[in-house]
C-alpha cells in the first residue's frame, strides 16, 4: 500500500486528522497507525454486539405505587 493509500484508509477512521499532518510520517508509522485503528473497531463491535445479546427482554424492576 502506498503513503497516499495509507493516508486514505486512515482518514475513513480517523475523519478528523489533516493529510498534511500524516505525511509527516513514514510507511512504516502510518501502517501501523492504521493497523490500531482497524483493531480498536474491530474491538469495539465485538464487545458492541455483546453487550446487545446480554440486555434482558423485560426489565427487572417494577413500578410500584
Amino acid at each position: 500500500m502506498t503513503k497516499r493509500q495509507l493516508i486514505d484508509e486512515i482518514r475513513q477512521y480517523n475523519t478528523s486528522v489533516q493529510p498534511q499532518f500524516l505525511a509527516q510520517f513514514g510507511e512504516p508509522a502510518l501502517k501501523e497507525y492504521l493497523e490500531h485503528l482497524q483493531d480498536a473497531v474491530s474491538k469495539q463491535l465485538r464487545i458492541g454486539g455483546r453487550i446487545r445479546q446480554q440486555a434482558p427482554a423485560q426489565p427487572k424492576f417494577k413500578l410500584v405505587s
